[in-house]
C-alpha cells in the first residue's frame, strides 16, 4: 500500500475541519445561542438542520475519500466549489473569508493530488 503523502493528510483534516464547522454552526442556531441568527424560529430551524445535514454529509464523503474512492473525489470536489460559491450570496465579512479559504486550500489541494485519489 501506498504510504500517504502529507499534502493529502492536511486536506482531510481541513475538510474535517469544515464539516465539524458547519455541524457546530446549525447546533448554535439550533439552540439560539447567538443574537445575530434570524428571529424567525421556522427560518433558524431549517438553517440548522441543512447545516447540520451539510456537516454530516462532508463527513460521509470524507470518509469515502480517505479510502481513495474516486466518486468521493468528485463529490468533494463539488461540495467545497458550491460551499466556496455560498460565501457570496450574502454579505462577505472575515468569517466568512475565513471559511472560504478553509473551502479553498482543501479544492486546490485535491486537484494538485488528484492521482492519489484514484487507487492503482
Amino acid at each position: 500500500m501506498q504510504r500517504r503523502p502529507l499534502s493529502v493528510t492536511v486536506t482531510l483534516v481541513l475538510i474535517l475541519l469544515s464539516a465539524l464547522i458547519w455541524i457546530a454552526f446549525g447546533v448554535a442556531l439550533a439552540f439560539d445561542a447567538h443574537p445575530a441568527f434570524p428571529d424567525e424560529p421556522l427560518v433558524r430551524g431549517l438553517m440548522a438542520i441543512l447545516s447540520v445535514a451539510a456537516g454530516c454529509v462532508v463527513l460521509v464523503v470524507l470518509f469515502f475519500l480517505g479510502k481513495r474512492r474516486p466518486l468521493a473525489f468528485l463529490v468533494m470536489l463539488g461540495v467545497l466549489a458550491v460551499a466556496s460559491l455560498v460565501i457570496f450570496l450574502d454579505d462577505v465579512g472575515l468569517v466568512d473569508l475565513v471559511f472560504l479559504a478553509l473551502n479553498l486550500i482543501p479544492l486546490g489541494l485535491l486537484i494538485k493530488d488528484r492521482a492519489w485519489y484514484k487507487p492503482a
